[in-house]
């Protein structure tokens, strides 16, 4: 798996369940009767109307930009309860442009909550990225699943019925 393959969404999975890193990244989804997942989508295109979305660079999908200061990369989220895997996704797009001599900044954004986070990327972050995607590559040529690990969100994951298996 070359570096131009990885996706926020793969950042995102890594930090919050690698299992689940693993089904996406071999093409098992199970996403699409999560409820969860659909009310995120309205949010997002019910959010922000003024912007234009999902700005595509490469294997990067912004929610949005701004560029009035500084280029400012957002990302919508429904709820700031697991900002974890957000934040690394974030991350992980401004580390992709500071690569390509981008400067930025991030913007984690929760319209329900009307909250905002702003995000700057560090060099123990750009380090800690770089871990990443080397584990990142190493999942992904696993011929099976990383162990599953109960964690308190597991309850609600479109994918607990096949990791319980």
């Amino acid at each position: 798996m070359k570096d131009s393959q990885i996706t926020g969404v793969m950042i995102q999975y890594y930090k919050i369940c690698k299992r689940e890193l693993w089904f996406y990244m071999n093409q098992i989804n199970m996403n699409y009767d999560n409820n969860d997942i659909e009310i995120g989508r309205l949010i997002h295109e019910n959010s922000y109307k003024r912007e234009k979305k999902e700005i595509r660079v490469d294997n990067l999908v912004f929610d949005f930009i701004q560029t009035k200061d500084k280029l400012t990369v957002f990302e919508v989220k429904k709820s700031s309860k697991i900002t974890i895997g957000a934040l690394y996704q974030l991350y992980y797009y401004l580390y992709t442009l500071k690569n390509a001599d981008i400067e930025a900044k991030g913007m984690l954004v929760f319209p329900k909550e009307k909250k905002r986070e702003s995000i700057e990327l560090t060099e123990d972050i750009i380090k800690e990225i770089d871990d990443i995607i080397k584990e990142i590559k190493k999942i992904s040529n696993e011929t099976k699943p990383p162990h599953e690990k109960q964690k308190p969100y597991c309850q609600g994951c479109s994918f607990r019925e096949l990791c319980l298996i």
